[in-house]
């Protein structure tokens, strides 16, 4: 179970995963995305696996789950712009047509992923200082 300054972290954590799998589930149902399931397995297989070990290390509660925290935070709301808002992305939204739930689910995992990010930052500052 985790200690009292972890449970943030995993809730958010919780928020964040369950973002990036509403996304993914609009991958296969939003047509404006043009995305097939073979590409989508080959993207969200590996995806799942690195986001999984990071969430199993955010469970444990301790420092490393803060690290872990950042990491997927960061590495989240990262490939979030990287993947689909840059205009020269393999698979901009700009370029496609999303439907709103495919960019609202978009950004709110960048801004959860912040989120997440600065709230591991800001735990483990107040860690340092105990």
């Amino acid at each position: 179970m985790p200690r009292g300054g972890a449970r943030p972290l995993v809730l958010w954590s919780w928020v964040l995963l369950a973002l990036v799998a509403a996304h993914d589930v609009t991958h296969v149902f939003d047509d404006g995305l043009e995305t097939g399931l073979g590409q989508l397995a080959l993207v969200a297989i590996p995806q799942w696996l690195l986001l999984a070990a990071l969430m199993a290390v955010v469970l444990r509660g301790d420092a490393q789950s803060r690290t872990a925290a950042l990491l997927l935070g960061a590495i989240v709301a990262v490939a979030f712009v990287v993947v689909h808002l840059l205009p020269v992305s393999p698979a901009a939204f700009w370029d496609l047509q999303p439907s709103v739930v495919s960019w609202a689910l978009a950004w709110g995992s960048i801004a959860v992923g912040v989120v997440l990010a600065v709230l591991a930052l800001r735990t483990a500052d107040v860690a340092v200082e105990r």
